[in-house]
């Protein structure tokens, strides 16, 4: 990667984070303010147009073919994003220890949403079957989950930790960011298989 191509990623990298946890912030504050238009929550619809518009920034930046199925996948996977953010408030509602149940089932539920949302986020990305989840290569693997253990462990500490809690938010998000930009771009099959197909072609 030249060092334009470097410059171009951190840039985007960047970006999306400064906009996910811009709405993560606003998110908890509508939520916890129960804010409501004509029976409607707020809070989710906000986070929602956020999530959409990050998601489409790093999908455009990963594949430039955006095409109007990409935007219906897109939105596939960010409402599921929505919802495992709410389900985990919800979870951790009622606790604020670490090592409570509570906590210990919140950050379970956290790995497990989440490792899906970002499993179909790089499917959509490399163009893979949508809701596959074996992956052809382990490096892929590990980069999913690596993303997943940094946006929870970020997530747990932002609200951990009050005034200063956004800094670990926006540290998980650079990490997850990082890893997911990385992976999106590795070959979702190995040379060694492509030079085997070529050779039995």
């Amino acid at each position: 990667m030249s060092s334009y191509s470097r410059i171009g990623a951190a840039g985007v990298v960047l970006l999306v984070t400064i906009i996910e946890d811009a709405g993560l912030i606003a998110w908890l504050i509508l939520a916890r303010a129960s804010m409501f238009y004509k029976g409607i929550p707020i809070a989710p619809l906000v986070l929602l147009l956020v999530l959409l518009i990050e998601h489409s920034i790093m999908q455009r930046a990963e594949n430039p073919d955006f095409t109007g199925k990409v935007f219906a996948q897109i939105f596939g996977f960010t409402a599921l994003e929505v919802v495992n953010w709410s389900v985990w408030l919800t979870l951790l509602s009622n606790t604020s220890s670490l090592l409570s149940m509570s906590s210990l089932i919140a950050s379970l539920y956290f790995f497990l949403g989440f490792y899906v949302e970002h499993q179909i986020t790089e499917n959509v990305i490399t163009h893979q079957p949508y809701l596959r989840f074996r992956n052809p290569r382990s490096v892929i693997t590990a980069g999913v989950i690596l993303e997943t253990l940094s946006e929870g462990v970020g997530a747990r500490l932002w609200l951990l930790y009050g005034p200063i809690g956004p800094v670990f938010l926006v540290l998980g998000s650079l990490i997850e960011h990082s890893i997911q930009y990385v992976v999106g771009r590795l070959p979702t099959r190995t040379l060694v298989v492509d030079g085997q197909s070529a050779t039995n072609s």
